[in-house]
């Protein structure tokens, strides 16, 4: 019984959490007529989002059940303690995604695609502003070391002398006519490094 109560309990809290960050996403930041008249919007999709939240809920709920068996069983059965590492990266994969939604939530990018010109509006009223062929002086990769359900964590970082600005997986994942431009003009112009990492947070 008791088991039961903590996965409920931990049931509502994965719950709690995704509401909060699925509503973030939804926020929209306004920019002034003049700007708009060429930018396009860099975002996700409550789709990628809803198909990403439901694959990793499934994996971490994956990952509580077999620490429970790991606890209740672990003292007859020794041999199942090897599997506990695998228990605690399949809960991990919770953080990273938590992780991920806050970086979508917390900035809007958009991109100029006559110019290459690139604007990120934070949610703490920050703006910046740079030219993605110009000013960008390195390009980088980071992606998780595996799926998760079909699942792939990971994200670009576009260096500049003064800015960092964080590009994750579930924005490309968003097809859109827009974000494909974006990339497009990303990959034809950049060689980038890529690292894999068991958690790839931001």
């Amino acid at each position: 019984m008791r088991i039961l109560l903590i996965i409920l309990l931990l049931g509502l809290l994965l719950y709690y959490f995704s509401r909060r960050f699925l509503m973030g996403t939804s926020q929209q930041r306004e920019i002034s007529i003049r700007e708009r008249q060429n930018l396009l919007l860099i975002d996700s999709s409550s789709q990628v989002i809803r198909k990403v939240t439901q694959s990793t809920f499934t994996t971490v709920g994956i990952g509580v059940l077999l620490f429970f068996v790991i606890l209740i069983l672990g003292f007859k059965i020794k041999i199942l303690w090897i599997a506990l590492p695998l228990s605690l990266y399949l809960i991990g994969q919770f953080f990273v995604y938590t992780n991920h939604l806050k970086v979508i939530k917390e900035q809007r990018i958009y991109f100029d695609p006559e110019g290459n010109d690139i604007i990120v509006y934070y949610k703490n009223d920050q703006r910046v502003r740079f030219n993605l062929l110009r000013d960008t002086l390195t390009l980088s990769e980071v992606r998780s070391i595996q799926k998760n359900r079909g699942t792939l964590f990971g994200y670009y970082k576009l260096q500049t002398d003064k800015y960092q600005l964080f590009i994750p997986y579930l924005i490309e994942q968003h097809t859109e006519s827009a974000n494909r431009q974006f990339f497009d003009c990303l990959k034809s112009n950049f060689k980038w490094t890529m690292e894999s990492r068991l958690f790839p947070i931001i």
